[in-house]
């Protein structure tokens, strides 16, 4: 009976050992287990928290276009208003921003219009706005004007804001703004064959017939398209006088597809040789590159004309004698 009863303690001894054993094991694994998990939990939050302060700035810099009607009570009707806005919401300033306006859809880009590009800094805190509607004009189909924008942090990343406003992190800073060897593309970017309505047309039209031979010239063609006010193109026109224009646009080939707006009736369209394409296709550049410059005004009851060839004419440069006629209009309440 003893005996009996030593063997079941010797058993129980045994039993507890081996429950403590696996207890303690268990509650070891477990230890690490949740060890492990709260480093992994950790390194999340870190992660998060990273990604956050990566798109810290990122987030707050937006661009958008409004466009509305509005009443005009000088000609009792309404007139379309359409603004491009750049904001940067954040306490740092970005840097080398590109805009690109698209007219409803992802295939129809009708390039920065009145922006510059690029826009060199966007300041903390600021806002930029841009007056497009002219520019806009030039198209068929213009409505949901939409904008993609692309910039610089203070930390040196590239990012993407798309046209729904999605944001990402990209490695280029190559921005298109010409139809990548897309004929139809291109002739979407031109817009209208209208020159009341769009400068581009009357660019093309101009540098067109400065390219025909002689004998297919016509002066009778080609003085319609000159600015009447601007002094250069007054004056006695013979072959003379449209050699010396030749001579500007002997070493260039073609007329880029996007007219730029310096201001609602200044527009230029760049004139560039086959070579300088190439590099714009290549490297994204912008209007700003190096060519020669068609400078274009709208005068009203006119439309769009030539106001001068080479370096583009500041609008401050130009006379508008049509300001003064408005001006008086509206003092006298008309």
């Amino acid at each position: 009976m003893w005996e009996a009863l030593a063997a079941i303690g010797t058993l129980a001894a045994v039993f507890v050992s081996v429950t403590f054993g696996v207890s303690e094991g268990f509650s070891a694994r477990r230890a690490r287990s949740e060890l492990r998990r709260a480093a992994e939990e950790a390194a999340e939050k870190e992660r998060q928290a990273a990604e956050r302060e990566r798109f810290a700035v990122a987030s707050l810099v937006t661009a958008w276009v409004t466009d509305r009607y509005e009443p005009d009570p000088n000609r009792q009707s309404y007139q379309r208003s359409v603004t491009l806005h750049v904001a940067n919401e954040s306490n740092e300033p970005v840097v080398d921003a590109t805009v690109n306006v698209f007219l409803g859809q992802k295939s129809r880009l009708i390039g920065p219009l009145a922006a510059p590009t690029p826009i060199p800094v966007i300041p903390p805190r600021r806002e930029f706005r841009w007056d497009i509607a002219t520019g806009v004009a030039a198209f068929e189909d213009n409505m949901q004007p939409l904008v993609g924008l692309g910039f610089t942090d203070a930390r040196g990343r590239r990012w993407f804001r798309d046209l729904d406003g999605g944001l990402s992190e990209t490695t280029g800073k190559e921005v298109f703004h010409y139809a990548q060897e897309d004929p139809e593309a291109a002739q979407r970017q031109v817009g209208v064959i209208d020159p009341s309505s769009n400068p581009m047309t009357v660019a093309l039209l101009f540098a067109e017939m400065l390219w025909l031979d002689r004998a297919e010239f016509r002066l009778t063609d080609f003085l319609p398209l000159l600015d009447p006010v601007a002094t250069g193109w007054q004056g006695e026109w013979n072959e003379t006088r449209v050699d010396e224009l030749r001579v500007l646009l002997a070493d260039c080939s073609n007329v880029a597809a996007l007219a730029w707006y310096s201001a609602p009736k200044v527009a230029y369209a760049r004139v560039f040789s086959d070579r300088s394409l190439k590099q714009v296709s290549l490297a994204g550049a912008s209007v700003a590159v190096d060519g020669c410059f068609i400078t274009l005004v709208h005068r009203d009851g006119l439309g769009w004309r030539v106001f001068g060839v080479g370096p583009r004419f500041r609008p401050d440069e130009i006379w508008f004698p049509e300001f003064a006629s408005e001006e008086r209009d509206h003092e006298d309440g008309s």
